[in-house]
Formats: C-alpha cells, sequence, structure tokens
C-alpha cells in the first residue's frame, strides 16, 4: 500500500510529476484513474505526449479514466457531510471495473487539492482518512496533490501534521534534494553544530508516522517545540530556496 502526498507550490511542477507518475504505471501496464478536473487531465495528456506517450489512444482503450472531482463531492459531500457510504461505492467500485481489465491500478486524486483550495482544510483531512480502508482492501497505488507551501509557517497551524498521518510518504517539494538543501542550510546557520546533531536525533526519533525528507522532518519538531527558532529557520529556508 502507497499513499503518497505530494506537495506543491507551482502547477508546471506538479503536473510534471504527475506526468511521470501516470507514465510509469502506463509503462507497467496498470489501469490509472485520475480524480481530477477536466483542464488538469487535458494538459496532462498533452505533457505525456510531448513526453513521448500516446495517452490519448491509452484513455480510449480504457487505460487511463477520468472521474470527475466535484462529481466525486458531489456524491460523497451530501448537504455538507462526508458520506464514507457513498465514497467506498463510488471509487470502490471504480477500482474494481479498473481491476477487470488490469492487475494493477494507480490513481491521482484532487480531492484534497479541491477542499484545500475552498478553504476546507478539515474537510481535506477527513477525506484522506477515507483512502485507508479501501486501500487495504484494492491494493492500489494512490498519489494525492494538495497546493501547501511547508516553508510557510502558517501551515503549521496540525492540518498538515493530520494530512501527514493520513499518508505513507510526503514530498514537499517536487526538487527534495533543493528543499533538504535549503533546510539544512539554514538550520546550521540558526543553530550551533551541537544542537544540530540534537536536532536531527530528536526529529528522527518522532517524525509523524509517513516517510519524508529530513529537513520537513524537523520543521515539524522545530514548530512543535521551538516555535520561535522554527520561524528563524524558515525565514533563511525561504531565503536560500528562491536563491536556487
Amino acid at each position: 500500500m502507497t499513499h503518497v502526498l505530494q506537495l506543491y507550490q507551482e502547477e508546471a511542477c506538479l503536473l510534471e510529476t504527475l506526468a511521470e507518475y501516470v507514465a510509469e504505471g502506463l509503462r507497467l501496464d496498470e489501469a490509472i484513474i485520475v480524480i481530477g478536473t477536466k483542464p488538469r487531465w487535458d494538459l496532462l495528456l498533452d505533457r505525456l505526449r510531448q513526453n513521448g506517450v500516446d495517452a490519448h489512444a491509452r484513455a480510449a482503450r480504457g487505460q487511463m479514466r477520468l472521474i470527475g472531482v466535484h462529481v466525486v463531492l458531489a456524491a460523497c459531500l451530501p448537504g455538507g457531510q462526508l458520506a464514507r457510504p457513498q465514497f467506498n461505492r463510488l471509487l470502490g467500485g471504480a477500482l474494481e471495473f479498473a481491476r477487470m481489465r488490469y492487475e494493477r491500478v494507480r490513481v491521482v486524486s484532487e480531492l484534497t487539492d479541491a477542499r484545500w483550495r475552498e478553504g476546507d482544510r478539515s474537510g481535506a483531512c477527513a477525506l484522506e482518512r477515507l483512502w485507508k480502508p479501501l486501500l487495504g482492501v484494492h491494493d492500489f497505488k494512490l498519489l494525492c496533490a494538495c497546493p501547501i507551501d511547508t516553508l510557510e509557517g502558517e501551515c503549521y497551524d496540525g492540518t498538515l501534521q493530520a494530512l501527514c498521518h493520513a499518508h505513507t510518504h510526503v514530498s514537499p517539494a517536487r526538487d527534495e534534494s533543493g528543499f533538504e538543501d535549503a533546510v539544512s542550510g539554514a538550520v546550521a546557520e540558526v543553530l550551533d553544530a551541537n544542537l544540530v546533531r540534537m536536532l536531527e536525533a530528536l526529529s528522527a526519533a518522532h517524525r509523524p508516522n509517513a516517510h519524508m525528507p529530513g529537513g520537513q522532518a524537523m520543521l515539524f519538531w522545530l514548530n512543535d517545540h521551538m516555535p520561535r527558532t522554527a520561524e528563524k529557520v524558515l525565514r533563511r529556508a525561504r531565503a536560500r530556496w528562491n536563491e536556487q
């Protein structure tokens, strides 16, 4: 079971990540289900075509399928209340249909993205928790996108932590090595060497359950235990990130 939370700040970076994720699935002869919007679906098909993948042909023969994100939200949020039975029935049925022709399935979901953009952060977290039973039953790969900048202090209000707990893997940016360099460099500027080593050990021991880069785990620990230091590190990390 793989449930990835892909955070992004720029649409182009997200699109490239989605194209690589989908192309890998197509090469492995997996079914692809995209729960998203038509504009992003069209951009994804075009990016795949630019990368040498005939995505239109794959979609025409049913290997790739778009399920409208707002169709799912309307069905699973009747009256604004989250309905697990409708979620399981709609998406469980889509997974079962895909497995009739393909042994493996991978899914791209914009559900969290849509709720987050509409300002419903608690609803975004609640939706992510609905995936776990389906992942246990159908054993598919799932990538969820969300427009969060983890170098902004306001995202550490508990919501990001809750989102991370609902996933097996968290990627804070497409350029993870650049992100790690920015954070580790900022930490080294703000703290002395002994404190850096202590932070690395503590953040590794108390990181959220999801697999994530060490720099992201350090930001979580600092925001929970040393918020003033976290503010300094975030400012320096932002400056370093912008210089790249």
